[in-house]
């Protein structure tokens, strides 16, 4: 089974190859209707890749461990035990 890294670094480069497309879109002045079209297209590619990329993290996470946020405990129990300057 792939690491939650090794993960990251097979879908990074498919991600990055859509935002350089996109930003050249976004640069474009006048989009052609094709471009438009492969424009489309594209944002249901990437919603499709977002889908496997979340799914394929999930499967390597523990079991429990639905998402990551960001712990605040510590920050409050030092400001209460006087250790950090208020």
């Amino acid at each position: 089974m792939e690491t939650e890294h090794e993960i990251c670094k097979r879908y990074e480069a498919e991600f990055a190859a859509i935002a350089a497309l996109d930003r050249r879109y976004y640069l474009t002045p006048s989009a052609s209707l094709d471009e438009r079209r492969e424009y489309a297209a594209r944002k249901t590619q990437l919603e499709k890749m977002r889908s496997r990329f979340y799914a394929e993290l999930a499967m390597c996470r523990e079991p429990g461990v639905s998402h990551f946020r960001r712990c605040r405990s510590f920050i409050r129990s030092s400001r209460r035990s006087g250790t950090h300057p208020a």
